[in-house]
């Protein structure tokens, strides 16, 4: 049975945790709002915020102290607080498959440096050895990094840090990811799935920051998914992520060939499945971001149509389970021409069984082609909202 105790020094580090988030997601920008959406004292968040000035968090602009004296006047709430530029930063990297991508951020998500390596990996090796080539570059010439986040396809267990048997993955399994980056940088690193990753980026910098319940699904050969619920990222005991891809929706289905079972969804929908649909019905290849431009062309439009009901059937048996408010669609999908988007947004509202009242919405990710990275990053950074990575 875990601990459910909760001691001062907890509470003191996430709180600051929770004023740092608050800023950096831009929700508040003052100590009136700070007291106001955190619910301490004025007090309190005074002691707090000027902690994090001390220790260079968080900055308060001239022209901000001179904005605070003139609404102070008018009666209306300062904007005065922002994340030091001098703040700690964080590197992210996302192994993918045929990528790897790495990134430098703030706690604001700002951009420092992007680096992408495009290879059809080998081995695991060949693959660890590209990430540290990333991350090389990514802390060259800093002492600023206080964090690593990392994602890759699933299955992953979280708990160990280790890379399972993803599918599509070119064979590559069983590999510790989280050890040997900790010894070599000597920098704590935070491992998660990739979809995951990208969901906690959501729901606090993108699509889902005013939603608490969302799914976010990204299409690849694979159908990888995160799930926000209650305002915080779904976590199980035992380390492992969900995976949508592998729901059954005919059990007299495909045979998958990643798990063994029958009737994956991502058998009907993953994006090699739909090319390989589209070269049957026109005699010509096509790759998957060409296929979303064709929806002018019947056959073509046919198999989307027909994928999109074949996902809408798993999305809906989720959504009668979880409730979702909103679902992000991700990798492939934001290819997709809106119309798409509102045929699975209606199919899902149409026939759902639970909550009809209340509208759920589709939309594609916020940060498209550079989604998977920025949640990466998000790992790392969301440990300094929890208050772990508060020096």
């Amino acid at each position: 049975m875990s601990r459910l105790g909760v001691n001062k020094d907890y509470l003191k580090k996430r709180n600051r945790g929770l004023v740092l988030q608050l800023i950096a997601t831009e929700r508040c920008s003052s100590r009136i709002e700070l007291s106001r959406q955190t619910g301490l004292t004025k007090t309190g968040i005074s002691a707090i915020v000027n902690e994090l000035l001390e220790k260079g968090y968080l900055t308060e602009t001239e022209k901000a102290k001179e904005e605070e004296e003139n609404t102070k006047a008018q009666g209306r709430s300062p904007v005065n607080l922002e994340i030091a530029p001098g703040s700690p930063k964080y590197a992210g990297v996302v192994m993918g498959r045929g990528f790897a991508e790495a990134v430098l951020c703030d706690m604001r998500l700002k951009l420092y440096k992007y680096e992408r390596i495009e290879r059809e990996w080998s081995s695991s090796e060949e693959l660890m050895e590209a990430v540290c080539v990333l991350l090389d570059h990514m802390l060259e010439g800093r002492d600023d990094v206080i964090g690593i986040g990392v994602s890759t396809p699933g299955p992953v267990d979280v708990k160990l840090g280790k890379i399972i048997n993803p599918g599509y993955f070119h064979g590559i399994k069983n590999v510790s990811v989280t050890e040997p980056l900790r010894e070599k940088y000597g920098i704590p690193i935070f491992l998660d799935h990739d979809v995951q990753s990208v969901a906690l980026m959501e729901q606090l910098y993108g699509s889902g920051k005013d939603y608490q319940d969302m799914l976010v699904i990204c299409v690849d050969e694979g159908f990888g998914s995160g799930i926000i619920m209650g305002g915080r990222r779904y976590e199980s005991n035992s380390g492992y992520p969900p995976e949508i891809g592998h729901l059954s929706i005919d059990h007299h289905g495909n045979r998958c060939g990643i798990c063994g079972n029958l009737g994956c969804l991502e058998t009907y929908v993953g994006t090699e499945v739909i090319e390989r649909k589209v070269e049957a019905a026109l005699g010509k290849k096509k790759d998957y971001q060409s296929i979303c431009r064709m929806d002018s062309n019947p056959k073509v439009r046919k198999i989307m149509e027909e994928m999109l009901m074949d996902l809408s059937s798993a999305v809906i048996s989720l959504e009668n389970i979880m409730n979702f408010e909103i679902i992000l669609l991700g990798l492939g999908a934001i290819y997709w021409p809106e119309r798409y988007l509102t045929i699975l947004e209606d199919l899902i509202n149409d026939r759902k069984f639970s909550n009809k009242k209340v509208r759920t919405l589709v939309r594609k990710t916020s940060f498209l082609d550079k989604a998977m990275v920025l949640g990466a990053v998000c790992n790392a950074i969301n440990r300094t909202f929890e208050g772990e990575l508060i020096v």
